[in-house]
């Protein structure tokens, strides 16, 4: 039942995995992965408070738990509630420092992934939170961790762009997109940051690598179409300039849909406009799953709410 139940939802068939994850529950109730299980389909539908209750009463039965405190963050996280989600991953850290050391040397493969992770969980909440130092020395434990992170050193070119050190962010955004070069992500943020130091010709290829992968994407875009007009293509590059309002307005429009399913989780209309939106954006996985909550909502019979 557990192995269907995580099939089910990495399939995102939802309804399935809350059944299978409730017949699992009632079958073992002091297993824990059953409550972990149902806490991530919670979570996947952004029924945060249901998800909540879940996942902690999968920590109550296992306070060893590799993922329930980890997960309990994710969701103080999406509420911004970023100080509380901090003491999760805080806890989550503690759990695998002080674990006997049977289960470290049980868990040891799972904690070489599992550690440098929740530092890096801590270390994004800290900015969020605008609290530089303690985001940087977070992103700073990763990396002695695993110097080879390219999330971590991209979140620190971030930090260090907000401070203006522009040489130090350009360096780290060049180790994020050299640990992982096909991530688009990683080739936008270093290909800005190496236009605004005017290195235009590096720039160029590893922007136009982002707008590929990311046609969506209006900052990309734009910044694009200012290297092509820097380096004297200047008709294509208005043509990307151009481009980049309609982009702005489909990211506005995405954006509020996000918040109005944040605010109406339960309402499977407002999941589906905000599909709408993620098709014409591109974003297909994205779009997968939002109709997959709809789907689900829709099967449990949810009340229906004008997304507009």
């Amino acid at each position: 039942m557990l192995v269907q139940a995580r099939e089910a939802t990495e399939a995102g068939a939802y309804q399935e995995a809350l059944l299978l994850a409730d017949q699992l529950i009632k079958t073992a109730p002091e297993f824990p992965e059953g409550y972990y299980q149902q806490g991530l389909v919670y979570f996947h539908l952004h029924q945060l408070g249901a998800a909540d209750s879940a996942l902690a009463r999968a920590v109550a039965r296992d306070p060893y738990s590799r993922g329930a405190w980890y997960q309990r963050g994710h969701v103080a996280f999406e509420d911004a509630h970023y100080d509380e989600a901090i003491r999760r991953y805080q806890r989550q850290r503690d759990v695998i420092l002080q674990s006997p050391p049977r289960l470290r040397d049980y868990y040891h493969e799972t904690d070489r992934v599992a550690l440098p992770q929740t530092w890096l969980q801590i270390g994004r909440a800290y900015q969020l939170k605008q609290v530089a130092d303690s985001a940087r020395l977070a992103y700073q434990q990763v990396i002695q961790l695993d110097s080879t992170h390219a999330q971590a050193h991209a979140w620190l070119a971030e930090l260090y762009e907000e401070e203006g050190r522009m040489e130090v962010a350009a360096q780290h955004a060049r180790l994020a997109w050299m640990h992982d070069s096909d991530n688009p992500t990683y080739a936008d943020q270093l290909g800005g940051l190496l236009f605004k130091q005017g290195n235009v010709d590096e720039a160029l290829p590893l922007l136009e690598q982002a707008v590929r992968a990311m046609p969506w994407k209006a900052s990309a875009t734009y910044n694009l179409g200012r290297a092509l007009v820097a380096s004297g293509a200047a008709e294509r590059g208005e043509q990307y300039l151009m481009h980049t309002d309609v982009l702005q307005e489909l990211e506005q429009a995405i954006n509020h849909a996000r918040a109005g399913v944040a605010r109406y989780p339960k309402d499977p209309a407002r999941w589906e406009f905000l599909s709408n939106l993620l098709g014409r954006a591109g974003l297909r996985a994205e779009q997968a799953q939002t109709m997959a909550v709809a789907r689900t909502l829709k099967a449990n019979d949810s009340t229906q709410v004008n997304p507009n």
